[in-house]
């Protein structure tokens, strides 16, 4: 009777400690979205005069999503940006603040290639394309984990762009 009893005590203590140490599955979302430039904020151009064509500009804008994901889409992104080019064509890094539709936000981190076509006169675009990665979050996604790549084009218009995006949190 003794035995039986320490049995079931110990079946109970197995069960406890596996249902403590279960793993806590992250949940997965599909964060892609497409942008386009709502207002730019600041541009700073300076010329370092160690060749004429070469600009390193400082920038922040603010961009509208849209995404299929309800939290992503309408959402606003402020990107703080810096750029090396020469010729037009360079390299540019930055970060980016999302804040979701819920209020939480979502930080990345961000670089990219460009280059400068020409279209006659006044008129241009620069494709991109590059890579980014979360690096912090608020509420549910403070522990964010992922990131995607990204392509679009600047025109004198703006910012168009398509990010394809993975994430966990």
């Amino acid at each position: 009777m003794n035995v039986e009893r320490f049995g079931r005590a110990r079946i109970g203590v197995i069960v406890g400690l596996l249902l403590v140490s279960t793993p806590t599955v992250a949940e997965k979302i599909d964060c892609a979205y497409s942008k386009r430039t709502k207002q730019n904020v600041s541009n700073q151009v300076i010329e370092p005069g160690d060749r004429p064509d070469r600009r390193l500009s400082q920038y922040v804008r603010v961009d509208v999503l849209s995404s299929k994901s309800p939290e992503w889409d309408g959402a606003e992104q402020v990107v703080y940006g810096h750029s090396d080019t020469v010729g037009g064509s360079g390299i540019s890094t930055g970060y980016s603040m999302t804040t979701l539709k819920t209020g939480e936000k979502v930080w990345s981190k961000w670089e990219s290639v460009q280059y400068l076509v020409p279209k006659g006169g006044d008129d241009w675009e620069v494709p991109f394309h590059g890579v980014f990665r979360f690096i912090a979050g608020t509420g549910k996604y403070k522990a964010i984990r992922g990131g995607g790549h990204f392509e679009g084009a600047a025109t004198p218009g703006g910012i168009t762009q398509e990010n394809a995006c993975e994430a966990e949190y």
